[in-house]
């Protein structure tokens, strides 16, 4: 059965029923998962040399890869995302979410821009989210990336900048967002160019974005990492698990949720 177990440990505990509505509806739910960024599912368009991925595996559960292509805009991806839930999460149905880098951001601009109550949806749980944006993005070098073919389109377009203005994140109709956040930083990081200013990060995305905090904070990597507080996060965000983050990079983060969930 998908457990709750630990899933708060070391932060602040939700409010409403959230834990009620879990041992309910487990039974009937289904686990819808969301890919990320130049992806078309979870399980298709990731990275080469990233851990394979796999859809969790939790009792009594029917485990869902959302077709959600990320190559080209955001306004496809959120079309597509809404596609899944209007198929998968209305009626009888009740859904889980677990989404892993811009998938996050997908998955916010989907709430923010539809009718949430038409989806039954019980709680997301968002790893490595590039829901704030990231800073490798927006960027000459980014730019030049697409224009050599190295990445997607999209990857021009996921800045903090494009995300954190583009529409209303604390928007999902109450549902419970959880983040987890990555801290092992790639060999770039530190070394000119520094595209994080110093700040904790994974690699791809800062702990701003990750954490589901309201404003790019800095965040030095030798300080202690900023636990849930109502003031630095968007409305029905908080951390998941661990405050600090896993030791995983961002590609490691895609199933490192998921081991947490126990499937």
């Amino acid at each position: 059965m998908l457990s709750l177990v630990g899933l708060l440990a070391s932060c602040a505990q939700p409010t409403g029923d959230a834990d009620l509505d879990l041992e309910l509806k487990v039974r009937k739910a289904k686990f819808i998962h969301v890919g990320g960024l130049c992806s078309s599912s979870f399980l298709l368009g990731q990275k080469k040399g990233a851990p394979t991925p796999r859809l969790g595996r939790f009792e009594g559960i029917e485990s869902i890869d959302a077709r959600v292509d990320q190559h080209t805009s955001m306004a496809q991806a959120t079309a597509d995302l809404r596609d899944v839930l209007d198929a998968q999460c209305t009626g009888d149905s009740w859904c889980y979410l677990y989404t892993y880098s811009n998938g996050g951001a997908v998955l916010s601009r989907t709430l923010a821009l539809h009718e949430t109550d038409r989806w039954n949806l019980l709680w997301a749980l968002t790893v490595a989210s590039n829901e704030g944006g990231s800073e490798l993005s927006g960027s000459m070098g980014a730019d030049l990336a697409v224009w050599m073919g190295m990445t997607c389109d999209l990857a021009s377009e996921v800045a903090p900048t494009d995300h954190r203005n583009g529409w209303n994140h604390g928007d999902t109709a109450g549902m419970p967002v959880y983040t987890l956040a990555g801290r092992r930083e790639s060999f770039y990081t530190g070394t000119l160019p520094d595209f994080f200013g110093g700040n904790a990060n994974d690699g791809s995305v800062a702990y701003h974005s990750s954490g589901g905090l309201n404003d790019t904070w800095f965040i030095s990597d030798d300080d202690p990492w900023l636990c849930w507080a109502a003031e630095w996060h968007w409305a029905n965000h908080q951390p998941a698990f661990s405050c600090e983050g896993l030791d995983f990079d961002h590609g490691e983060m895609q199933l490192a949720g998921l081991r947490e969930l126990g499937g």
